[in-house]
């Protein structure tokens, strides 16, 4: 096998889990008053098929990373693909809304596995001189799948062919797991010795439960109470699981090594704003469009693809002129230019032509592909080889929960100010500035320091 075939059957094999395990964290979103007809279900019953796949894939993609060091990628990158595929079959031959719910669940833990080790098995496997090229493929594939997805879900749901919402992943899953099979014969990877965290995983599993049912649950008025009972409670968690973690010696979180490095906490910190701020620009333009401009869905599908577009193209751009040395100065260029976005749309009045708000998402996509590999790239190389797929599903981690966070806020002032969409944006964007802002500045401070 020549090096060349080897790199770019891993760059398939990671792309393609991640777009995979995006696409469908998405797809199933417009399919819920369909599905609540289907199985004679309710509404808070149907949306399971949602929260059972974030929390499945949220709990377990830890534990996973940690298995991916101590067993190799390539061989947890398989067992997702054979989870993910089975279980859609499953969830595509459902005659019960809880058989759905249990199939979505399982999904969740294959998407797990995939999101575990698609960074991994680029950064330790593919060769330097194709490597941020490889990162840059990932970036595209982390942009295209929560937009794909609805459109999709939407366009399969129309031809009345709701099943293939879940049979379309079947075919992908199998050409990943024939990728995987023939490099498993073939590659071998450097592991270590760790061993599994379980009072760690417990924990970590209860408190983003706790987070995640809170966050979904904040958007209810009659429900807000046990919102933020539950969100407090995770915190309170959160704080016992790290004075816990800081104790063991195979923690699940290396905590100690993240204290000790601020590098890698900044990138973090990068990360969480840009998952906060995509799940803003995602949710919110669609409303203007069709509320303030009073445009039809199809028009709105459509202009709403500017920022995916500038991430698509930007993040090629990006990695083929970013030759690994210039990761700090591309998240620098790319938050910097997402900064520029968030003004230019927080200017933004219903008087300007509804051109300009697709010119403004955009921006946003041209700063979010460069920003986006960069910052991956950066955690990635802050960390010892022998620990890439733990560090790489923290990343996934922590942008996931700062998806599901940003998504809550937009929902909650959403709800809280239905008649005044223009105050809800200006909120919504003006919470995402002052983050990157603080992101720029924490980036600088880092800089400086070291």
């Amino acid at each position: 096998m020549t090096r060349h075939l080897r790199d770019l059957l891993i760059t398939v094999i990671a792309g393609m889990g991640m777009l995979l395990s995006t696409l469908d964290t998405g797809i199933i979103n417009v399919a819920l008053s369909f599905l609540k007809g289907q199985f004679q279900t309710t509404t808070n019953i149907a949306s399971f098929t949602i929260t059972g796949y974030t929390l499945a894939l949220a709990i377990s993609i830890l534990p996973l990373g940690v298995l991916s060091d101590k067993f190799g990628k390539l061989k947890i990158s398989y067992l997702g693909f054979v989870l993910f595929g089975l279980s859609s079959l499953f969830c595509g031959f459902a005659n019960s809304i809880g058989w759905l719910i249990a199939g979505r669940i399982v999904q969740g833990i294959g998407a797990a596995a995939l999101q575990a080790t698609s960074a991994a098995l680029i950064t330790t496997l593919v060769s330097e001189e194709r490597k941020n090229s490889a990162i840059s493929i990932l970036g595209v594939m982390i942009g295209l799948g929560p937009v794909l997805g609805p459109s999709l879900g939407g366009i399969l749901l129309s031809l009345n062919l709701w099943r293939f919402i879940f049979w379309i992943n079947v075919p992908f899953a199998i050409i990943g797991i024939i990728c995987n099979h023939y490099l498993l014969n073939r590659v071998s990877e450097e592991t270590s010795e760790r061993t599994l965290d379980t009072i760690g995983t417990a924990m970590n599993a209860l408190m983003l439960i706790c987070l995640l049912l809170g966050l979904s649950l904040l958007s209810k008025p009659h429900l807000l109470v046990v919102s933020l009972i539950l969100i407090i409670t995770s915190l309170l968690i959160g704080i016992v699981f790290y004075y816990i973690e800081y104790k063991t010696n195979h923690a699940l979180i290396d905590v100690k090594g993240l204290k000790d490095n601020s590098q890698v906490i900044s990138y973090l910190f990068q990360t969480v704003t840009f998952g906060f701020a995509s799940a803003m620009i995602f949710l919110l333009p669609p409303f203007i469009f069709e509320q303030l401009y009073h445009l039809g869905v199809g028009q709105t599908g459509f202009l709403v693809l500017g920022a995916p577009a500038g991430l698509v193209l930007f993040s090629r751009i990006s990695g083929k002129v970013n030759d690994g040395s210039k990761n700090k100065s591309f998240s620098h260029i790319g938050l910097g230019i997402i900064l520029l976005s968030l003004i230019f749309l927080l200017l933004l009045t219903p008087s300007w032509s509804y051109l300009f708000l697709t010119l403004g998402l955009f921006i946003y996509g041209v700063g979010g592909g460069y920003f986006q590999p960069a910052n991956i790239a950066s955690i990635m190389q802050a960390s010892p080889i022998e620990m890439q797929g733990s560090t790489g599903v923290l990343q996934r981690m922590v942008q996931n929960v700062a998806i599901s966070t940003g998504s809550a806020v937009g929902s909650t002032c959403l709800n809280l100010w239905p008649n005044n969409l223009l105050l809800v944006t200006r909120i919504g964007w003006g919470i995402t500035l002052v983050l990157v802002i603080m992101s720029l500045k924490d980036m600088i401070f880092s800089k400086y320091n070291n």
